[in-house]
């Protein structure tokens, strides 16, 4: 088996405090074994994924075990990360708007005993347990960027839309204008009118790992949240 130097990193927004317990309290909330995302060869090096027999599953992946060790694997990396971000061997630069915590290692054997390990270990982590904790899941993405920039449309780029489209009307139609920023959302957010209010709250927050109803700020800005006796036709024809 070959070896080849690689490099690890998880991201968070500057001066993001890193809360630990709020991220051991959202692997305790997952239902889902599926949103792991270890692996099989990081899998194969845990002796928790042996099967009956004490060998290990070809291609083991996370459905071929139960919740309770993969939470239990996930409280050791997690363990492990927090540790190796207060070592030396990993450099904290600013880039981009993030905080990046980067360090290096060999690409097999990518365990939880060193820095490099613990790092590429904690990208299997479901993202709200990451976010959780303050760091931005996949930083390659980057949540916004200056207007005028090339590439797909990112968060601002929709709002820098909205607002221009509507500071430059003398008039607003309502349903048309909340039809046309629906479609504009849509373009970085599941649209608005592709489920119903439940649904959509639910998958909104499960998703995003955000409740805008439990921010001081933004909760003035949202609606009563949606129950299920609400009639979705009702809603869009109002």
């Amino acid at each position: 088996m070959g070896a080849s130097m690689s490099t690890a990193y998880v991201a968070s927004l500057p001066d993001a405090k890193l809360d630990w317990d709020a991220g051991s309290e959202a692997l305790d909330e997952i239902t889902d074994p599926s949103v792991f995302e270890w692996d099989s060869f990081e899998l194969e090096t845990q002796a928790e994924f042996l099967d009956d027999d004490g060998g290990i599953p070809e291609e083991p992946t996370c459905e071929m075990t139960d919740l309770a060790t993969l939470k239990k694997y996930g409280r050791r990396v997690l363990t492990e990360l927090k540790e190796a971000l207060d070592t030396p061997d990993v450099t904290l630069l600013t880039i981009g708007g993030y905080w990046i915590y980067l360090t290096g290692g060999l690409d097999v054997d990518a365990g939880v005993d060193d820095e490099y390990g613990a790092i590429y270990a904690s990208l299997g982590l479901p993202d709200p347990v990451m976010k959780a904790v303050g760091f931005v899941p996949k930083p390659e993405y980057p949540p916004s960027r200056r207007s005028g920039a090339h590439g797909d449309a990112t968060d601002t780029d929709i709002v820098d839309a909205i607002a221009l489209g509507l500071g430059t009307k003398p008039k607003w139609q309502a349903r048309a204008e909340l039809t046309w920023i629906a479609d504009a959302i849509g373009q970085v957010r599941p649209h608005p009118y592709d489920a119903d209010p439940v649904d959509y709250y639910e998958d909104f927050t499960g998703r995003t790992g955000f409740d805008p109803l439990n921010d001081a700020f933004l909760s003035r800005y949202v609606g009563e949240r949606a129950t299920a006796d609400d009639d979705p036709d009702e809603k869009k024809a109002g």
